[in-house]
Formats: structure tokens, C-alpha cells, sequence
């Protein structure tokens, strides 16, 4: 009975994908765990595994074409099968896992539009990212125009901004075949961002639009956290003040169930997301059940996450089921900010800065290192004292970090 490969679900706010090329070809022998394909997502190029054993007996799209979740993508079965392909090519309900949803076996499928043949799609292959030559598409553009800047005369993304730039939006360009749920995206050069831009454009309009937004900031001593992450500089596993910061809203959240996504009825697993800057955009991976990690685990997975999320292969588990949030642009010099909520979360924790301030201790003047934290919470979830007691527990753990370390 042949399968259908299906579009996955990649990440907690993927919608559509661009799929770049297969890896395999029609009448190729598959075997499950195999890598079928390449899918470029809002956050990271993906490898589409087979989850099913057979031949690559029909494929319905091609490299370069956007795509939505639960499309079917191609059908793996034996020599001479087909599967009923009324929806091919439509979105279905995402599955758990990516790709082999059986299909009830009929002797024909309808062709899908014709292909470009081999010696084109390696010439466009050559000249081109699939990216860039579906956003040239989508502006009606003819790359052959275009003088590439990259290796070998490769036309990248900037190429395509500056050309459109110059000479403004075709007359001919093809709408699109529907207008997006958010659409923030209005001059000439946003209008070719990448996914993970337009993937970010929508989950903020979305949070600012549809989540009720308050915050509450503390200021924090953090005198003593110096003092461990000074001692633990020089010694193999050094530790970050990220970590510390991690761990101990892991420990509050289990006192502050409301906090978390799904609330008093999830699991009491933490797996909190957190910040990662790359050029093109923010990713947020997940460090999961941070409340049985020691802030050393911590430090050690968020830097293994860190290093995937800047070369884009993060895995779809390292990418979802965040409870919490923490965005840190202390490193930036940022004394202190207000973050928004990632959807499907109740609450992002925005950390500034650890700088020397001046402070008053015992009715005297002093000088300590203070860090401010803004909790940014969904008013339909918790109200102000609710924020205002996690944050004084945050606190208190940050100020007494022994427990942390235990």
C-alpha cells in the first residue's frame, strides 16, 4: 500500500515551508530513515527522513516551491503502485510524525503540472538558492536579468533586494494565491525577506495583536552570582550568568504553575526556551526538564543549542514544547527591556545587563552589581501580584545562589 510523504510540522509556530529539493529520485529504491529531501522552514533547512520502505513512485512538487503543513509532497510504494491522489499537493492534518500516511491504492493519479526538465532545473539549481528563485517568481521576475554576486556568478538574496530596489515592482508580478493571516510586510524590500523574517514579522504581530501584555521589573543583586560565575571562569565546565538565570526560573515556575504553557494541567517537566541571535532572524530552542539539570547541564546544552541554532539544524524536538521563555541581551549592554510573549506561552522573562550601580545598603551608600529583569505576562492568565511573586522568588534565588548549585 503505497504512503504519502507529508509536509511536517517542524516547529510550534510553522505554518508553510519552502521545499528545496529532493534528495531522492522517482523509481529510486527507500528505505525507512532514509533522507528524502530538504525543507527550508521559518527557522533552520531541514532533512525530510522516510518513515516508510518502498520506491519513490511520484513526486508533486518541486524545488523552490512554498508549501503549507500536511502537504503531500510525493508517495513511496512498490513498482507500478499508485495511491488515490485527490488531495496531492493539499494540506492535510499534521501528523505526529513526519510522512507516512497510508493511502488507499487506485490504478492512476493525475498528473500534477508539467516539471522543468532536468537541464533546466540544474541551470536554475547553478544561478540560484531555491529561495531566491521563488521570491523572483513571486515578484515575476526573469533571473536571467540579474548579475549574481556570489561564487561563480550566484545570484543571492541581496541581489534579488538591490534589482528589485532599482528597478521597482514589476507590473506583471503574479499575486499571491492568498493574502497572509498577519500581513506587516508592505515596502519593496520586505516584501522578499527570508522565511525565518517573515515567520518572526508574524508570530510578533500575532503576540502583540492577540496576547494582553503587562510587565513587572525587578532589580536584582547579583553580587553573589559574580562571585560564582568569577570562581567557575577558569574551570573546565565555566558557568554563564544565563544559566543561573535559567535554573532558577525553572525552580520558580514549579511554584508558579499559571506561568507556564498549559498552566496547573501540564506536565511539571520545565522546558524553557531562550534567545539565540543570528543574522538572519531569532531562534528560540528549548532546554528541556531544566528543573532536574544543574546549572552546569544547563550551561552545556544551551551553548550544544546555541551552536545549532547558528548553523541551522536544530531537530523539531529542539525547537518545541517551550513552557517558558528568557531572552537575554545583557551581553548587548542593555540595562533592561520588554520582550513579547511567544504565542502558545504565558510569559518571557527580559534580562538586562549585571553592571556595577550604585545601591543602598543598611542607610549607606554602596556600589553592587545589579541585574534588571521584566517579566513580560498574558493578563488573561495571571494578574500583577501573581507576576510580582514569581519575580520576588527569581529574586530571591538569584540573590542566595547556593541552592542553585546544589
Amino acid at each position: 500500500m503505497a504512503t504519502e510523504i507529508t509536509m511536517p510540522k517542524l516547529s510550534d509556530t510553522m505554518t508553510e515551508g519552502l521545499f528545496a529539493r529532493w534528495i531522492k529520485n522517482v523509481g529510486e529504491r527507500i528505505e525507512r530513515g532514509d533522507i528524502l529531501a530538504e525543507v527550508e522552514t521559518d527557522k533552520a533547512v531541514m532533512e525530510l527522513e522516510a518513515f516508510a520502505s518502498g520506491i519513490l513512485i511520484k513526486t508533486m512538487v518541486s524545488g523552490g516551491e512554498k508549501v503549507q503543513v500536511g502537504t503531500v509532497l510525493g508517495l513511496i510504494g512498490e513498482a507500478g503502485e499508485m495511491a488515490d491522489s485527490a488531495a496531492a499537493g493539499q494540506p492535510r492534518t499534521p501528523s505526529a510524525q513526519t510522512g507516512a500516511i497510508a493511502a488507499s491504492p487506485e490504478p492512476e493519479v493525475p498528473h500534477a503540472a508539467p516539471e522543468a526538465t532536468p537541464s533546466q532545473i540544474e541551470m536554475e539549481h547553478e544561478k540560484a538558492s531555491p529561495l531566491v528563485r521563488r521570491l523572483a517568481r513571486e515578484q515575476g521576475i526573469d533571473l536571467e536579468r540579474i548579475k549574481g554576486s556570489g561564487p561563480e556568478g550566484r545570484i543571492t538574496q541581496s541581489d534579488l533586494v538591490d534589482f528589485v530596489g532599482q528597478q521597482g515592482k514589476p507590473e506583471a508580478a503574479a499575486p499571491s494565491a492568498a493574502p497572509p493571516e498577519v500581513t506587516p510586510i508592505t515596502s519593496t524590500e520586505s516584501a522578499v525577506l527570508p522565511l525565518m523574517r517573515q515567520a518572526i514579522a508574524s508570530a510578533v504581530t500575532l503576540s502583540w495583536q492577540t496576547i494582553p501584555h503587562f510587565s513587572v521589573t525587578v532589580e536584582i543583586d547579583m553580587d553573589a552570582c559574580r562571585e560564582i560565575v568569577r570562581e567557575l571562569k577558569e574551570r573546565p565546565n565555566p558557568v554563564g550568568y544565563n544559566a543561573l538565570v535559567i535554573k532558577a526560573c525553572a525552580g520558580a515556575l514549579l511554584n508558579f504553575p499559571l506561568l507556564r504553557a498549559g498552566g496547573p494541567a501540564s506536565s511539571s517537566d520545565i522546558h524553557i526556551s531562550f534567545a539565540v541571535s543570528k543574522p538572519d532572524g531569532v531562534m528560540m530552542p528549548v532546554i528541556r526538564q531544566c528543573q532536574r539539570l544543574t546549572v552546569a547541564e544547563i550551561e552545556i546544552e544551551s551553548s550544544r543549542l546555541a551552536d545549532k541554532s547558528r548553523a541551522g539544524r536544530l531537530t523539531s524536538e529542539e525547537m518545541t514544547g517551550g513552557s517558558f521563555s528568557v531572552s537575554n541581551l545583557g551581553m548587548y549592554g542593555v540595562d533592561e527591556f520588554t520582550a513579547l510573549i511567544t504565542p502558545g506561552q504565558t510569559a518571557i522573562l527580559a534580562v538586562g545587563a549585571v553592571s556595577r550601580r550604585p545601591v543602598v545598603r543598611n542607610g549607606e551608600l554602596a556600589v553592587a552589581s545589579t541585574m534588571r529583569v521584566t517579566l513580560s505576562s498574558d493578563h488573561r492568565m495571571v494578574d500583577g501580584a501573581y507576576a510580582a511573586s514569581f519575580l520576588a522568588e527569581l529574586r530571591h534565588s538569584l540573590e542566595k545562589p547556593v541552592s542553585l548549585l546544589l
